[in-house]
């Protein structure tokens, strides 16, 4: 979710390593979690995750 309004990241703009938020253009590099624009100005939560023969793996440790 956008930090700025909860809405729905998975519906946004990708370009590059930047996410955009669709509700308002807020923007993340979604790599590493940086707020890179107005409204945004908190970063997103980013967790380590690999690939194990078919299967994605998430470290939410």
């Amino acid at each position: 979710f956008c930090t700025h309004e909860k809405a729905h990241l998975a519906d946004g703009l990708v370009m590059d390593d930047i996410i955009e938020c669709p509700k308002h253009n807020g923007r993340f590099n979604y790599k590493t979690g940086q707020a890179k624009g107005a409204p945004v100005c908190v970063n997103l939560r980013t967790y380590p995750v690999k690939i194990e023969a078919d299967k994605v793996m998430i470290n939410i440790d």
